[in-house]
């Protein structure tokens, strides 16, 4: 090869012969590298082409590129450039360019290295919750769900977890709507705690859509369920039942209730807002036949309920020949029966502790007729003869 070894301005082409055959060659400008050795070198990249027109061209071309982008435009090696190519052409359906691509990838590493693995947000959740002194079977609730999925993705960063990957997820634990959403809604308030503490820039759960539930009317007890259910009852379990069926609370709240908050003189049962769902104090009038029916337990002290309580609830409802029991079902009963028969939707509402009645007319408005809940109203005890129930027309 025949090369005249002589300093060249880059882009300007110049002819050289090679294997006896004349090519043109356009030097660009030298770059610096650093071998394996540590030393600093400079190289002098250059294009050949077979005719002075293709040179030109090409010279012509580098001139542009650097008066737009500078030297290190044209002076990119070929594998940076065919790299560069070839990303712009799997980007251009989406009308994205390379930089816009790779400032989104710097950004989203840059998010990943800065996030907190699945296992560690869910620990430093359970721990701010705890300190905010939130209830136990909350804590407990909120740490059970999470967990099944701490074990599928405990190792993965937060901010590389995919609305699609969660979607999926929820899908495979192959529940009902409503149950579906309770772990969405746990998710949820993984995720947000996980954005706040800025471990991800945006919570892929609000991309995750709800299961979307048929809404049916809760479950209630018939009259003639509800004598045999209280017949039924043992002792430890019958203040339960009652504090349910006839005042209307909630499953965790009778089983936060104490005996100090059944006010006989007043005939009210108070729910502290320690003890209340909605965190809120309310008083739940006692009507005449809850009063009969708590009488014998006046003197009590301590808990309402005891220990092994739902495995004692659960022998009641088999004695009582009651197969299907949905969540709530005496609350339910209670607001169906108290509706239909006092017909004042304001105060009951008060002593449900629903912030608004028109959830009352929603769910319990004509479920059960007037005749029924006179009925209900007189289920009282038996006070002389053999302990059984009757129901007092």
């Amino acid at each position: 090869m025949d090369v005249k070894q002589r300093k060249r301005a880059p882009y300007d082409p110049y002819k050289i012969t090679i294997g006896g055959k004349v090519r043109w060659q356009v030097n660009l400008p030298g770059t610096y590298r650093t071998t394996e050795e540590g030393r600093r070198v400079r190289v002098r990249p250059r294009r050949t082409f077979s005719s002075a027109s293709q040179a030109q061209t090409f010279a012509k071309l580098k001139r542009v590129e650097r008066e737009n982008y500078g030297v290190s435009a044209v002076s990119m090696d070929e594998q940076l450039r065919g790299d560069t190519l070839a990303a712009q052409r799997i980007l251009a359906p989406y009308g994205i360019s390379v930089l816009e691509a790779a400032e989104y990838y710097v950004a989203h590493r840059e998010r990943i290295e800065k996030s907190a693995t699945v296992s560690d947000a869910l620990k430093a959740l359970l721990a701010a919750k705890q300190a905010d002194n939130l209830r136990p079977r909350y804590l407990s609730d909120l740490r059970l769900r999470l967990a099944r999925f701490s074990a599928a993705y405990g190792d993965r960063f937060l901010a590389d977890i995919a609305p699609a990957e969660i979607e999926a997820w929820l899908r495979s634990l192959g529940l009902a709507p409503l149950g579906r959403n309770s772990y969405r809604s746990k998710l949820n308030l993984l995720f947000e705690f996980g954005r706040r503490c800025g471990w991800i820039g945006a919570n892929p759960v609000s991309n995750v859509a709800k299961a979307k539930v048929r809404e049916s009317l809760p479950g209630i007890l018939t009259v003639e369920q509800t004598a045999r259910l209280l017949e039924s009852a043992s002792r430890a379990t019958l203040p339960y039942w009652i504090a349910s069926i006839f005042a209307g609370l909630r499953s965790a709240e009778c089983e936060r209730l104490e005996w100090k908050d059944i006010h006989f003189e007043e005939a009210l049962i108070e729910v502290p807002s320690l003890k209340s769902k909605t965190a809120t104090r309310r008083f739940v009038r006692l009507r005449e036949n809850a009063l009969a029916w708590l009488a014998p337990y006046r003197d009590y002290h301590g808990k309402l309920c005891p220990l092994n309580l739902r495995k004692l609830l659960e022998a009641d409802r088999r004695a009582a020949g009651i197969s299907h029991w949905d969540v709530n079902t005496c609350r339910h009963s209670f607001a169906s029966y108290a509706l239909a028969h006092d017909r004042d939707a304001k105060d009951l509402a008060l002593e449900l502790g629903h912030s608004r009645p028109d959830t009352l007319f929603r769910f319990y408005h004509q479920r059960v007729k007037p005749d029924a809940a006179k009925r209900f109203w007189k289920i009282v005890p038996v006070v002389e003869g053999t302990p059984i129930l009757e129901v007092v027309a």
